[in-house]
């Protein structure tokens, strides 16, 4: 892990932050958090997702987040203060990716040197397939054909629309290793009708198939396969509670709050048996490269589609065959 007096060295000096919020081309869902951190002749840059009605962790909350703390940022500080200074979510995220970008310019080192990190490597990524018509379903899993891992949507309609998409997974793609989502959607009924239907058709991984309500059912659930947890917000201080409950956890930094709590919480989950699995909202190029640090600690990476905004960097993603590829410290870190 990272050397904190090392990083501490660093603070002290002048700050100045600059941030702003920008909706996504191309959807209505999405907005991005940018965050430039000026320090000692050096910009650090961060960015984060912004779900664009939300309320509590939407553009408006992200702004007034940084403006509640901006004069505790008039001088350096290091990531680990900066826990002290936001709760989780979108904002501490993006001023943490600015920090450590900002911190590895000014040390002349990479971020994973910094974090005590191995050099990333290319990481092999699941696609995820969302809930949609047949026909557009085909299609999807047609256009998958080069991504080795797929995560499947289930949950909309019955039991009979999840075993149709389920079928056209293994029409189309039998060579796929396989996850399945429910985002909460199935009551314990129909998770105990559908466990062996998922098993039957070759699933690895079930993420959230009840609602946080009913997931106390799952302490005594007996399954075939791993059941995840997707952490909302707050759900990071309470991994007892999951490790009771599920075998693993899938976890965003947009709701941790950060590359910095992000790795706390995935040590604190090996800690207590759980596994992880690395996700992500759709997100900036930028944005990403903080996420593929943390996958060289997790059993899976998620990764989304890329949100391209007007004046990004002018750079395709590296990204073929399902692999995911560390990015250039010109992006990032």
């Amino acid at each position: 892990m990272f050397d904190p007096a090392f990083l501490r060295s660093m603070t002290g000096t002048a700050l100045r932050v600059l941030y702003e919020t920008r909706p996504a081309p191309g959807t209505r869902d999405w907005s991005v958090l940018r965050v430039a951190l000026h320090n000692a002749g050096h910009t650090g840059r961060g960015e984060a997702t912004l779900v664009t009605y939300a309320t509590e962790h939407g553009p408006a909350a992200a702004l007034a987040q940084v403006d509640a703390v901006r004069h505790r940022l008039e001088r350096m500080i290091t990531p680990v203060d900066l826990l002290d200074l936001l709760p989780a979510g979108p904002a501490r995220n993006a001023l943490d990716s600015a920090l450590w970008d900002l911190l590895a310019k000014r040390s002349g080192q990479r971020v994973w040197q910094l974090l005590g990190l191995p050099r990333p490597r290319p990481l092999p990524t699941i696609r995820t397939v969302p809930l949609l018509d047949p026909a557009s379903l085909s299609r999807a899993l047609r256009s998958s054909a080069t991504h080795p891992a797929i995560k499947l949507k289930l949950g909309a309609g019955g039991v009979e629309d999840d075993i149709a998409r389920l079928e056209a997974v293994r029409r189309h793609r039998p060579d796929a290793w396989l996850m399945a989502d429910a985002d909460g959607a199935w009551d314990v009924d129909r998770l105990r009708t559908m466990l062996p239907v998922l098993e039957s058709h070759g699933v690895r991984l079930l993420e959230q198939p009840l609602p946080s309500w009913q997931a106390r059912a799952l302490a005594r659930l007996r399954r075939p396969f791993p059941i995840i947890c997707d952490l909302s917000y707050g759900d990071e201080g309470d991994l007892g509670r999951v490790a009771d409950q599920y075998d693993g956890i899938n976890v965003k930094l947009d709701v941790a709050g950060g590359l910095t709590a992000t790795l706390g919480v995935i040590e604190r989950a090996r800690q207590r048996g759980l596994s992880a699995l690395v996700g992500s909202l759709p997100a900036t190029e930028r944005a990403m490269a903080a996420v593929l640090h943390v996958g060289l600690s997790a059993d899976h990476v998620n990764l989304p589609e890329r949100l391209w905004m007007p004046d990004d960097i002018a750079l395709q993603p590296n990204r073929a065959n399902g692999v995911s590829e560390p990015l250039p410290r010109s992006v990032w870190g």
